[in-house]
C-alpha cells in the first residue's frame, strides 16, 4: 500500500482572521422641534412668580422677626443724629414723592 503525501488544508478550512468592525458614526439628528404653547408659557411664569413672591415673603418675615427682637431688647432706644435725619428724610421722600 502506498500512502500518498497528504497536501495542506485548503484556503476553506482553518482559523479565520476577523477583520476589524467599521463603527457606523451616529445618524445625524433629524432636528426634532419642541413648541411650547402660549398657555404653558404663561403657566410657567406665574409659578417662577410665586415662586420668587414666596421666597421675598419669607425673608421679609424673618427680617420683621429680627427687628422686633432688637426693639424688645432695647437697641433703637439711642438714635443718634445721623439716624434721626436719615429717617426724616425717608418720611419726607415718601410724603414728597
Amino acid at each position: 500500500m502506498v500512502v500518498d503525501k497528504i497536501g495542506g488544508v485548503g484556503p476553506g478550512y482553518g482559523p479565520k482572521k476577523s477583520e476589524p468592525q467599521v463603527r457606523n458614526e451616529a445618524p445625524a439628528k433629524s432636528g426634532d422641534k419642541v413648541t411650547i404653547s402660549e398657555e404653558a408659557s404663561r403657566a410657567a411664569s406665574v409659578a417662577r412668580i410665586q415662586k420668587l413672591a414666596h421666597t421675598e415673603e419669607t425673608s421679609r418675615s424673618q427680617r420683621l422677626d429680627e427687628i422686633r427682637e432688637k426693639l424688645a431688647r432695647g437697641d433703637y432706644n439711642e438714635i443718634t443724629d445721623e439716624v434721626a435725619q436719615s429717617i426724616a428724610d425717608r418720611i419726607a421722600d415718601s410724603f414728597l414723592g
